[in-house]
């Protein structure tokens, strides 16, 4: 398996790709892929992480996109990154390819200055890859009425990168 950077000319595949992984999902809505082509052309993109996995046919088999989104606090706006989506092809699904996405995404963005990367998720999924609730930061989710919702998550790339940092996160 090898990891690099999405090239346009994959838009094609990872499109399909994107498809056929959550066709099966419980919280997919069939709309994923099409959200990641509106993400490719907004400004917050950030084509370095937006990454595909080949299998050793060169065969696109996995995808994730890390792009930049706005945490509103007290003292202005400060920008981190979201993913959305991470994927991966069914037959290749329990081999480790979105952990070793997710690290190798973590890690560009890291390189780059970047300190936090946010997602709504299933916490018993991404809990298991260092995600945690963002209130645990006082960072709440813009749709979160309880402030205690364990879908809007965080990792820092950097430890005690959100201490003293409150706030309001849209993650799309």
């Amino acid at each position: 398996m090898k990891i690099r950077r999405e090239n346009p000319s994959d838009y094609d595949k990872v499109y399909r790709l994107v498809k056929e992984s959550f066709a099966t999902a419980p919280y997919g809505d069939g709309t994923e892929a099409d959200y990641l082509n509106e993400v490719r052309e907004k400004d917050a993109f950030i084509p370095e992480l937006s990454l595909v996995t080949e299998n050793d046919d060169g065969r696109i088999v996995g995808q994730i996109v890390l792009y930049t989104t706005k945490i509103a606090t007290p003292v202005g706006d400060l920008t981190e990154l979201l993913l959305s989506p991470v994927s991966v092809h069914p037959g290749y699904f329990r081999r480790g390819i979105a952990r070793a996405m997710i690290e190798e995404s973590a890690r560009i963005a890291k390189q780059m200055g970047y300190k936090a990367v946010f997602l709504c998720g299933d916490p018993e999924i991404y809990g298991k890859l260092g995600f945690i609730p963002s209130y645990r930061y006082d960072i709440f989710h813009k749709n979160d009425q309880s402030k205690t919702a364990g879908w809007s998550m965080v990792r820092e790339l950097t430890s005690g990168a959100l201490a003293g940092v409150s706030g309001e996160i849209d993650t799309v």
